[in-house]
């Protein structure tokens, strides 16, 4: 019973990983991207389509799987997914990154400095119980430091960047 479980779980995975796969699709030169299984039955609700696609399948409807390319994270640029880019005949995603405004880039920190705060503040609590009263003074003396770099933690430059204290 064990495997037949494992082998459901499997191919259940298996079928939802190609739902989730990225395709664009190419009719008459125009590309429509993103485009998804679930978009291509839904077009031609009158074709019933096995679970896995094959490569004849996605050649005979303009099908394209598009490889994933990790997204920059660069918190002075405005990053959008463009048309994906067909390099060594493979699409693959494509991240248009332009300057952000100054009033971009500052909200984005400020937002970001709220994340460190409320982060800071949930590894204050948890160490709170080192500074009761019935706590040795060598166990006080050790978390206290800890505790004041996490209060301390505001002070570094750039909140995308924070280097956090080592529990002790």
């Amino acid at each position: 019973m064990h495997s037949t479980i494992v082998l459901v779980y499997q191919i259940s995975h298996q079928y939802h990983q190609h739902l989730l796969n990225m395709y664009l699709r190419i009719i008459n030169n125009e590309i429509s991207y993103p485009y998804t299984i679930k978009d291509l039955k839904a077009a031609h609700r009158n074709i019933t389509f096995p679970n896995e696609i094959g490569e004849e399948t996605m050649t005979q409807f303009g099908l394209y799987e598009v490889g994933q390319t990790p997204k920059p994270n660069d918190y002075t640029k405005n990053i959008t997914e463009g048309t994906p880019v067909l390099t060594d005949g493979v699409y693959y995603q494509n991240w248009i990154q332009t300057d952000a405004s100054q009033s971009e880039i500052d909200y984005r920190l400020e937002n970001q400095w709220g994340v460190v705060r409320e982060i800071r503040n949930e590894l204050l609590a948890e160490c709170d119980w080192t500074q009761l009263s019935d706590i040795p003074t060598e166990t006080k003396s050790i978390w206290s430091e800890y505790r004041q770099s996490l209060r301390d933690i505001t002070s570094q430059t750039n909140p995308f960047n924070i280097t956090w204290p080592v529990k002790p």
